[in-house]
């Protein structure tokens, strides 16, 4: 009967290792696969908000308003530009220009003198 009781013993000790070895590693790749899912949709999440956000100031500056609020800028910036009496107040107003509106699409604005100002502030003055 000890011998039973022996064989027994080790029988159900190696099924319990057995079974805290299969555990440990479902449990470790359970955490791995977790730990890859959170990295990969928070990347997708990332990429898709810079995309939604860049779609959307795409349509934003080629709306009215934006075109308007420019050519309005650059009506102002043109105004102070030909009142400005020495080349540092004018080159100062281009340098503005041009560090509010760095890529501005001259496309939707009709005026030419406030276009070819524009360019001119692209080109530094020259």
């Amino acid at each position: 009967m000890m011998k039973l009781d022996n064989d027994f013993r080790q029988d159900v000790d190696r099924e319990f290792k057995q079974g805290d070895y299969v555990g440990r590693k479902l449990f470790n790749r359970i955490v791995v696969i977790v730990v890859l899912s959170v990295v990969i949709f928070g990347a997708i999440g990332f990429a898709y908000k810079k995309f939604a956000v860049d779609a959307n100031r795409e349509i934003f500056k080629h709306s009215t308003a934006y075109t308007e609020t420019a050519a309005n800028f650059l009506a102002k910036e043109y105004r102070e530009y030909n009142q400005a009496e020495t080349d540092v107040e004018k080159s100062a107003i281009m340098e503005y220009v041009i560090d509010r509106y760095p890529n501005l699409d001259l496309e939707d604005i009709e005026n030419n003198d406030l276009k070819s100002f524009y360019r001119q502030c692209l080109q530094g003055g020259n």
